[in-house]
């Protein structure tokens, strides 16, 4: 869904703000672009990243696990804002080796699905330490600069250097 899909503009911006629409609401196209999604989304289990674009139909692919990436990260900086929320979910790593929850540190000599995929990037957010969280202190890290993020996404995407 680009900007456009959204509603979203400068100029409707303080009219919506006004109105409490959020910019990204749903329309009828979003419901039948978000069922095909879903069905993608079950069978992110049978997908790997060979599936991903470039391949000749990997375009909703693409899309499908791009989102869900989005969604995970959009999930980890909720909760790293959240005060409530701990800074960490210590565990012994003797039990982060056993195979806490699902978690598995062990590498496959085989392709792990993109769903597989999914799971470890959530366990590894899971299990780090919030650095962004707002009672997190130390001398190198200062906290999430969200336009920083989007900073570091659009360069990420554009694959230029530094």
């Amino acid at each position: 869904m680009d900007l456009k899909e959204c509603g979203y503009s400068l100029a409707n911006r303080k009219q919506m703000r006004k109105k409490s629409i959020h910019p990204c609401q749903s329309t009828d196209k979003d419901v039948i672009k978000e069922t095909h999604a879903e069905n993608l989304m079950t069978n992110l289990s049978n997908a790997y990243a060979s599936d991903l674009l470039p391949s000749k139909e990997g375009e909703d692919l693409t899309k499908c696990f791009l989102l869900r990436v989005v969604n995970i990260l959009l999930h980890y900086i909720e909760k790293t804002f959240d005060v409530k929320s701990k800074i960490l979910d210590f565990h012994h790593p003797h039990q982060l080796l056993e195979g806490l929850d699902g978690f598995d540190l062990e590498l496959s000599d085989h392709p792990e699905s993109l769903e597989q995929l999914l799971v470890d990037c959530t366990d590894t957010l899971k299990y780090g330490v919030k650095t962004g969280h707002p009672r997190y202190f130390n001398q190198l890290s200062s906290g999430l600069d969200v336009i920083g993020l989007a900073g570091e996404w659009l360069t990420a995407t554009a694959n230029t250097n530094m």
